[in-house]
């Protein structure tokens, strides 16, 4: 009988690593461009959009096990704060793969999805000991993208989206 080989943890994490970079060359890119279009800085302390209300997806709940499942075995930090921190680690990680979800339908622009669910992660920080990493929001961006809100696909960028739909295959892998 044929088994399906397991991609070490080497291959998921260095997934992973490529997702960082490609992730840390588009806000790059994307702030260049603004630099270069634009004449005066503004600043804010508010998300852009942030008058428009958030609609959560709507996951069932072998999705949410999915994401769950998915997002432990890409950031391994995130399957040992699972098992320390318990249903407060499940309700943080499905909260922050949802507000993923929701900031990307209202935004439209995943660098700002990822900068709002990084700073209410950070707010909340002090209940939830979620860690603050950037594989950790990478890892759960990507895997919320792939089981929670997939309909929001054509919202990434196509070579960042690519690299998250390897991943998928990864993980599909490991799942048989």
């Amino acid at each position: 009988m044929m088994t399906a080989r397991r991609p070490s943890r080497l291959v998921v994490t260095l997934v992973c690593v490529v997702l960082v970079l490609i992730v840390g060359a588009v806000v790059w890119v994307s702030s260049q461009n603004n630099d270069s279009n634009s004449s005066a800085v503004t600043t804010s302390s508010s998300p852009p959009n942030a008058s428009k209300p958030l609609s959560s997806p709507t996951a069932t709940v072998a999705q949410d096990a999915n994401f769950l499942a998915d997002v432990t075995q890409v950031d391994p930090s995130l399957s040992t704060y699972e098992h320390q921190s318990g249903n407060v680690a499940l309700r943080s990680l499905l909260t922050d793969g949802s507000a993923f979800c929701a900031f990307l339908q209202r935004d439209g622009n995943m660098d700002d999805a990822m900068v709002s669910v990084a700073v209410g992660a950070r707010s909340v920080e002090t209940r939830t000991h979620l860690p603050l990493s950037v594989t950790t929001f990478n890892s759960i961006d990507s895997v919320a993208l792939l089981t929670l809100c997939p309909a929001l696909h054509t919202l990434v960028p196509a070579p960042v989206m690519s690299r998250i739909r390897k991943l998928g295959e990864s993980l599909a892998l490991r799942q048989n």
